[in-house]
């Protein structure tokens, strides 16, 4: 990851500001995007006090003037480009007959949209420098297999999938490489707003533990580590996969 410039969206929590770090102290200028100042500017602090080098940019990653602002000011900053994580998300907990048309547009937006227009100014800026860069879109268990009261999320998480295998095709003889990193229920802030949104958080925690073969949920940390070698040079041969970090829970 030595002296790559990588921006991570939705760097300001959980999987995002795990991998922010974790690239930042192997090595790599990270450009940490997020709607959440507090938390993305805390990120960038905490990557530079450790002595690597980080900036923050406000950005909505559903709008392509700032997904395009995003990308300058990386090239500006740094000079260049040489991958992004594309892992900005939310969800809405409801079955489909409860599931208004605003919050499935909301989820499809950040969630499709969102990774749409990284992967999009990535790509134009990689074939800018004369081709080569990698992508990494967080995608979900929820992208391979139906899961209760998730309808807009697991069709965002699926359409995820399947872009990032097109753009792998399409792109490999530019060297630009496109997976994805598929994680199972991750511990944190994202986490917590599914259980609240189940009518009794403490036995939909117990069910959750139950579904993963190893009895647990992940930490950021352990899917930072996912995307960190999917991004790096480690992985120069691995291109549309679908990196399944799940605890086993796909695998059922």
């Amino acid at each position: 990851m030595q002296s790559k410039v990588i921006i991570v969206t939705g760097g300001g929590r959980g999987i995002g500001a795990a991998t922010a770090k974790l690239m930042g102290s192997q090595g790599a200028k990270v450009v940490v995007a997020d709607v959440n100042e507090v938390g993305g500017t805390s990120v960038v602090d905490s990557i530079v006090s450790l002595g690597g080098s980080a900036v923050y940019a406000h950005v909505d990653v559903t709008e392509e003037d700032q997904i395009e602002a995003l990308v300058a000011l990386a090239v500006g900053e740094y000079g260049r480009l040489d991958g992004i994580v594309n892992n900005a998300a939310t969800i809405a907990v409801a079955a489909i007959e409860d599931l208004s048309v605003d919050e499935w547009d909301r989820v499809m937006r950040v969630n499709g949209r969102g990774v749409f227009l990284g992967c999009k100014h990535a790509i134009v800026q990689f074939k800018k420098q004369g081709g080569g860069g990698a992508i990494v879109n967080i995608g979900s268990i929820s992208g391979v297999v139906g899961l209760a009261q998730q309808p807009a999320y697991c069709a965002s998480k699926g359409a995820v999938i399947q872009l990032s295998r097109q753009i792998a095709m399409e792109y490999a003889s530019d060297n630009i490489r496109c997976n994805t990193v598929g994680p199972g229920s991750v511990d944190g802030e994202f986490f917590q707003m599914y259980l609240d949104g189940q009518g009794d958080a403490t036995v939909a925690l117990q069910a959750v533990l139950d579904a993963h073969p190893m009895g647990r949920v992940a930490q950021p940390q352990e899917i930072a580590e996912a995307v960190t070698f999917l991004i790096s040079d480690n992985a120069s041969f691995i291109t549309g996969s679908n990196l399944q970090v799940d605890g086993g829970y796909s695998s059922q």
